[in-house]
């Protein structure tokens, strides 16, 4: 069974997701703004084996501290979620981070 520390470690780029999350679609729709959403490995945990991913989001929240999709891990670390991304863009600051992080 996959590990969310394994994930994190294997992809520089990681998005814990729902796929009917009005907040993850957000998300993803920053990322495709930015042409980086290739980048970014989804995780889809209602498209998995319910057990499995209740697990796996278990160990993601006891990660991040929260239990929250999205949840975005950028560099093998926490970075935040849509509420983020919504800051970065309010204050017209997402290339400049999206730069920062390695994603631009």
């Amino acid at each position: 069974m996959v590990k969310a520390a394994d994930l994190i470690e294997q992809h520089k780029y990681l998005m814990l997701s729902k796929s009917w999350c009005p907040d993850c679609h957000y998300a993803i729709r920053i990322f495709q703004k930015y042409n980086v959403l290739n980048k970014v490995h989804l995780v889809e945990l209602d498209k998995m084996n319910p057990n499995e991913a209740l697990k796996l989001e278990g160990e993601f929240t006891a990660i991040s501290g929260r239990k929250w999709v999205p949840s975005l891990f950028f560099n093998g670390k926490f970075w935040g979620n849509e509420g983020d991304l919504k800051k970065l863009e309010s204050f017209d600051k997402t290339e400049t981070e999206f730069k920062k992080v390695g994603l631009l």
